[in-house]
């Protein structure tokens, strides 16, 4: 599958502009972990809650749009779709 110069480029300002927002509205879930900033420090600790919110962020922010983009080349219709699992 080939992705056309709009394709391409909609999905790289789909990723620029997820990050930008994250950079402009984090915040750290919690100011207060004596055990990890002890073990990592504080610089490490504040580094790792980042990233663990952007991935949080890709997962639902970029690869679900991107998925719908690359989905649209194929099929007709695409659309993203929220499911929920039930157990017995």
């Amino acid at each position: 599958m080939v992705l056309t110069e709009e394709q391409i480029k909609k999905i790289e300002n789909t990723i620029k502009q997820c990050i930008r927002n994250k950079f402009l509205i984090y915040k750290p879930e919690t100011n207060h972990m004596p055990f990890h900033y002890r073990l990592l420090g504080r610089d490490r600790m504040a580094l790792f809650s980042f990233i663990q919110s952007l991935n949080t962020t890709f997962g639902t922010s970029i690869f679900e749009p991107v998925a719908e983009t690359l989905a649209s080349l194929r099929f007709p219709f695409a659309k993203k779709t929220i499911y929920s699992r039930k157990y017995n």
